[in-house]
């Protein structure tokens, strides 16, 4: 399956839906998704991963400089949606102590 991500806003909240592998490959798309598709300021983000087969931590990394980048604290930035096996992968990371994982 090829990776894709696509974006919604609502007001100011983005919703940022990643198919596929979630790695290095997706970097300039992932970076496209959260600076130039948006318009306003935002100050919620959810990353939709319902269709994320596979996250490594490069993944995890470009999601780190999302938040660095825009200035977001913890609670901005939810992860939805999460398969199990990418579930386990980012708490064995951690990572819930940087975002919210729904």
């Amino acid at each position: 399956m090829a990776t894709d991500i696509n974006t919604s806003q609502h007001g100011n909240q983005l919703t940022i839906s990643v198919t596929g592998r979630f790695d290095f490959s997706i970097l300039q798309k992932f970076r496209d998704a959260y600076s130039t598709d948006i318009t306003g300021n935002i100050s919620a983000i959810k990353i939709d991963l319902s269709k994320t087969e596979h996250m490594d931590s490069s993944g995890m990394g470009l999601l780190l400089s999302m938040k660095k980048d825009l200035g977001l604290d913890s609670g901005a930035v939810s992860l939805v949606n999460c398969r199990a096996h990418v579930k386990d992968a980012l708490l064995a990371a951690r990572m819930d102590n940087l975002f919210r994982i729904e």
